[in-house]
């Protein structure tokens, strides 16, 4: 715990890394995934993600799906190359969207997010708003900005908008984005530091420093519905100088406002961040303010904020 602060770390990371771990308790593992799917492409051998079995039940398979209910198969088959895989995919999401019967695709997501087996290879891309649903691995770029104050480090903490979806209204890190298909995350951190705060690019391209990834498994898809998130995010930091205030222009930010550890902490323990509470907890380990004087589950704490993304088939 943050020294006179109510806040755990591991309780949060446990509010947000909910997918249960097989080695913890391979029965109740079971139970668990008994509700979901395997999402394979034909021609790979291991899963490519999880599909809860709601969402197999609302959707109106076209063609080239192929759907095993005892062994819990979702394949997608009879298609050979990337292009056409994606095209079967967009295909596929598109008529989901049309139905309305699934909340998540309501609201299509005009960004493609690749889709990666075990051995690193690009099988397909799909917009962003099937990923929660097929519960494949996606990657984020999320930046930590502060400035130095007579009172110490205090961060530069967004406001999303309210009508910002998911988690309108709810506070954030200093940049977030998706890693879409085909995107590096320095290149996309420097274009949207510009977006979304009107950091310029040259600042950012020249002093924001990787930390690093961190890693999570949600249970849920972001509009609370049972549903698989592998996440990993890239992680960066950035000291900004006093002349350089972030200022919200692309209306996904409602303000900006500068605020101390202690703050932090405080909105961390509320409840405020959603899930990018992860963010802040790593931040906090790698400058020593979680640490094994005021965290007695430090190394549980570290480990899994670098969970291991293994899809398997049991």
């Amino acid at each position: 715990m943050i020294p006179g602060k109510e806040f755990n770390s591991l309780d949060l990371i446990k509010q947000i890394d909910t997918w249960p771990y097989y080695q913890h308790g391979p029965e109740e593992y079971r139970a668990f995934v008994d509700d979901y799917y395997y999402f394979i492409v034909e021609g790979y051998k291991a899963p490519l993600g999880y599909t809860h079995k709601s969402f197999v039940e609302a959707m109106n398979w076209l063609p080239y799906w192929h759907i095993d209910h005892e062994k819990r198969l979702l394949v997608l088959s009879g298609i050979s190359s990337l292009n056409e895989r994606t095209n079967a995919m967009q295909a596929t999401l598109r008529q989901g969207h049309t139905d309305g019967r699934v909340q998540c695709l309501r609201k299509w997501g005009r960004e493609l997010i690749a889709v990666v087996s075990s051995t690193g290879e690009h099988v397909l891309d799909m917009d962003l708003c099937g990923v929660d649903i097929f519960g494949i691995i996606t990657s984020g770029v999320h930046l930590t900005a502060y400035v130095r104050t007579e009172e110490g480090l205090k961060y530069w903490v967004p406001r999303r908008a309210m009508t910002k979806t998911p988690y309108p209204g709810m506070l954030d890190n200093t940049v977030a984005t998706n890693l879409a298909s085909g995107q590096k995350p320095l290149e996309k951190l420097v274009q949207r530091a510009l977006e979304e705060a009107s950091i310029p690019e040259a600042y950012t391209r020249w002093y924001a420093k990787a930390c690093g990834t961190i890693s999570y498994q949600m249970s849920r898809t972001n509009d609370g519905k049972p549903g698989c998130q592998h996440h990993v995010q890239y992680v960066y930091e950035m000291e900004l100088t006093p002349e350089i205030v972030p200022t919200p222009s692309n209306g996904e930010v409602e303000r900006f406002r500068l605020m101390s550890l202690e703050e932090v902490a405080e909105a961390l323990a509320r409840g405020e961040f959603n899930f990018r509470a992860m963010t802040w907890i790593a931040h906090f380990v790698r400058h020593g303010i979680v640490n094994a004087e005021n965290e007695a589950n430090l190394a549980e704490v570290c480990a899994r904020l670098h969970r291991k993304h293994d899809i398997f088939i049991i």
